[in-house]
């Protein structure tokens, strides 16, 4: 019950004050074992954290209004201590996410992150070069609820049926998202309209097996505006905000609680340009969890989230 309770704390909150983020996305590590062409993070050199400042962040997270926490790379699963990492965040009563790239699936206690994890997330694209992983998928989902997570370049669009088909056919979810033109990335950005037409059909084809909510689809060609309703812990504790491509560093989690950086004059200053944006880059984390100040679109998503998760298990 208790992240039901912080899940209320934070909408009373935000809609009361000021946007406070409810969905915390921590990079545990910037190594990564592939070299993804629309990913930057893995160009980024920064050092992991030992374990117990790792605890510090998930315990500080746990004193905000944050409520999901997906914890994210880089590849996770590179820390030797990642277990023990799932099982004390879960332990903070957070809904809690992981994110893989599938290399090392073979050797996860995947039994035992089940145990912790309320979906874990595995990227399986044309990026990754792992779409031989749709064809395994039906092993792993008989031991851990698993939604696919596909980046979808203007390269791939038309790719989204046989994806949505394999993950339907696994018992896994899927997230069809858009690659966002990074700073240091390819440029991979798909046609909005074409996706936009394209994940409609599928959309009513497929139902709650696809995770992306029908407000975040419905920007794909409509104009929308991004809410600080999500946060970026990088790997040395980091504070980046508003967002990751208008964004810059506001603090630092192991030096101050989240709710004093998000009070600082930085931070004010960061919200007002998210405010002011008209980039509509469709960065999934912030443009999806943008779509919660509409109670219609939040009530929707989290009746989509429980049915999908019906189906999981």
């Amino acid at each position: 019950m208790r992240r039901e309770l912080r899940a209320v704390k934070w909408f009373f909150k935000s809609f009361l004050d000021y946007d406070r983020p409810v969905y915390g996305s921590f990079k545990v590590t910037h190594r990564c074992n592939m070299r993804c062409p629309f990913c930057n993070v893995w160009k980024e050199k920064k050092r992991d954290l030992p374990t117990k400042d790792v605890y510090k962040i998930i315990d500080r997270l746990a004193r905000s209004t944050v409520t999901v926490l997906s914890l994210e790379g880089g590849e996770p699963t590179l820390r030797k201590d990642i277990l023990d990492i799932i099982k004390y965040a879960h332990d903070r009563s957070f809904y809690l996410f992981m994110t893989t790239n599938g290399a090392l699936l073979h050797k996860l206690p995947l039994e035992e992150f089940s145990k912790y994890l309320d979906f874990l997330h595995i990227s399986i694209d044309e990026g990754h070069n792992n779409l031989h992983l749709f064809d395994e998928l039906k092993k792993y989902t008989q031991k851990i609820r698993i939604t696919v997570q596909t980046v979808v370049t203007k390269n791939d669009v038309d790719k989204m049926r046989w994806k949505v088909e394999k993950a339907s056919e696994a018992g896994a979810r899927i997230l069809l998202m858009p690659a966002v033109n990074l700073p240091g990335a390819e440029m991979m950005a798909p046609d909005k309209r074409e996706m936009y037409e394209e994940i409609v059909k599928l959309k009513k084809e497929f139902g709650s097996t696809i995770v992306t909510s029908d407000a975040f689809i419905k920007s794909l060609t409509n104009h929308y505006r991004c809410r600080s309703f999500s946060v970026m812990i990088e790997s040395d504790g980091d504070i980046i905000y508003p967002c990751s491509v208008i964004g810059w560093k506001v603090g630092n989690i192991l030096e101050k609680e989240l709710e004093d950086i998000l009070l600082s004059e930085e931070a004010k200053k960061a919200r007002k340009v998210m405010q002011a944006c008209k980039k509509e880059c469709m960065l999934y984390l912030h443009a999806e969890t943008s779509q919660f100040s509409n109670v219609t679109n939040l009530g929707k998503f989290v009746l989509d989230t429980i049915l999908g998760y019906m189906k999981a298990t």
